[in-house]
């Protein structure tokens, strides 16, 4: 590479800015990584709607840094300083100067949608590292014409499969890109499908948890796709596309794809295809999920800073006009990736940009705040209601008390931030969740969040109304949230256990 100090530079710097913001700033636990401990917590080699390995590497996390928000945000920053790292060192692979590396990187630190995944500890985090070095592996394949390297892509791929599932859409795209392109060849390397093999097998275990379920990830994804992904026509998936990753990069990315169609050869013309397949299944399926690509970026902006590097060798203003262009873009976008204004500043900016971001369907999910930080305040608050309520019942009330949530978020709330005060034994059906009851025996006094009072009353003898929970400018769905007393269960709750899944 031209200059390893450049992408290590760079990291150090997007490692504090992910960082910094997500520990001392105005917001607090994503409602993700509550249930991501709360998985850690009962690890397993499947969940409703995530593979493994997030929960495996959060319980080392944990076990390094204890029950605090370092536990969640260092290794999300972490994974997002390392993909930094690897978009400078693959540049300088490639052929960029120093100063088209740190371009690369400054792009990359840039893009508001990246700043959001490395902003707080999820499976997405994980994901991109992995597909960055998938296709660092590519370009080495390529470059060296060494097949052996297919088994180390395959093992990449198996951690991926063991992160997230959708890595099968990679794959899938990647493999249509390689029959319409000279990159067909491989297809008939041993090596190739010897890593397909590896991959597969270390997919396994999961593979038997779901089988063994029931293959409730399957369940999750179609019901995901119905009810909670927001519906986008072709434009609006493009337009959020740039929006997302920020204007400021798109002359990077489009300088990226071109240069990888025009290689010599064709050899490096696979992953340009990989792209706009990926798009194009995106515009298909006519669904708002901008982080859906977001993998494939970092691979495309390495390439980008190689191909306007090369064009800037007879054009030396694109050398001052681009820096200008990122930088402003990245600057005027930075409070919607990144938690540096207050949430009432946030609002405020976001409207006078005209920005109103809704990547789920429902009335309950429209907010003036996106949902990365909508569903970062509140949790805290309801630990220290629900505790309060707890402590007002009598001691005998106390000693017998059962929760129940109506979805991850607010069971995981009690199960980590209410850890201290005793807030258990915590219920829900939602997601993974379902398979951690039904209660051992019926409640007889029982806390439950939200629900409707009919229901509840066809549930127990004796249901008040103690509370309603108020959390700002969360998310919708969540203010006013009704908090029940109730006695007395008139049925068997592990009977009706099965009625309520509710996987989405």
């Amino acid at each position: 590479m031209k200059d390893p100090r450049v992408p290590v530079i760079a990291a150090v710097i997007a490692w504090l800015l992910y960082l910094i913001p997500g520990v001392v700033g105005w917001f607090g636990v994503f409602i993700d990584e509550l249930y991501y401990v709360s998985c850690a917590n009962r690890l397993a080699w499947g969940y409703v709607d995530h593979p493994p390995l997030a929960p495996f590497l959060l319980r080392l996390s944990l076990a390094l840094f204890g029950d605090s928000l370092l536990a969640l945000r260092v290794p999300a920053a972490t994974l997002g300083a390392l993909v930094v790292f690897g978009v400078g060192w693959i540049a300088g692979r490639l052929g960029a100067t120093r100063f088209w590396q740190a371009i690369a990187c400054a792009a990359v630190v840039s893009s508001p949608l990246l700043q959001v995944l490395f902003g707080f500890y999820s499976m997405n985090a994980i994901e991109l590292l992995l597909w960055l070095v998938l296709g660092g592996l590519l370009v080495e394949i390529e470059r060296t014409g060494r097949s052996r390297i297919w088994l180390a892509f395959g093992v990449i791929a198996g951690l991926a499969l063991l992160t997230k599932h959708t890595v099968t859409t990679y794959a899938g795209a990647l493999g249509v890109a390689m029959l319409l392109t000279p990159a067909r060849r491989h297809l008939r390397d041993p090596y190739l499908w010897g890593g397909a093999a590896i991959a597969l097998a270390m997919a396994l275990p999961n593979v038997a948890w779901q089988q063994a379920h029931g293959w409730p990830s399957l369940e999750f994804y179609r019901n995901a796709a119905l009810y909670k992904n927001n519906p986008a026509s072709p434009v609006e998936v493009v337009m959020q596309q740039v929006l997302f990753m920020s204007p400021g990069v798109l002359p990077l990315t489009i300088a990226g794809l071109v240069w990888l169609w025009r290689q010599p050869d064709g050899k490096l013309r696979h992953l340009a295809v990989q792209f706009v397949v990926m798009l194009g299944l995106l515009i298909w399926s006519a669904q708002s999920r901008p982080d859906r690509l977001a993998g494939l970026y970092p691979l495309i902006l390495a390439s980008g800073g190689v191909g306007l590097g090369t064009l800037a060798a007879s054009r030396r203003w694109v050398r001052v006009a681009l820096p200008c262009w990122i930088a402003a873009w990245g600057l005027l976008l930075l409070p919607i990736g990144s938690p540096v204004l207050s949430p009432d500043a946030t609002a405020e900016h976001m409207a006078r940009l005209g920005i109103n971001i809704q990547t789920e369907s429902g009335e309950g999910k429209k907010t003036a705040l996106p949902q990365h930080f909508a569903d970062r305040l509140g949790w805290q608050a309801l630990a220290d209601q629900v505790a309060a309520i707890r402590d007002s019942l009598p001691e005998r009330d106390q000693r017998r008390v059962m929760f129940f949530a109506p979805s991850y978020g607010q069971a995981s709330t009690l199960d980590w931030l209410g850890r201290a005060r005793g807030l258990t034994p915590v219920y829900s059906t939602h997601n993974t969740w379902f398979y951690w009851g039904p209660p051992p025996t019926d409640p007889e006094v029982a806390i439950v969040l939200g629900d409707r009072r009919e229901h509840l009353e066809a549930l127990f003898s004796d249901v008040r109304l103690v509370a309603r929970h108020d959390c700002g400018r969360c998310m919708p769905w969540r203010r006013g949230m009704p908090i029940w007393v109730a006695r007395g269960p008139r049925v068997h709750i592990a009977d009706k256990w099965f009625e309520w899944k509710h996987f989405e």
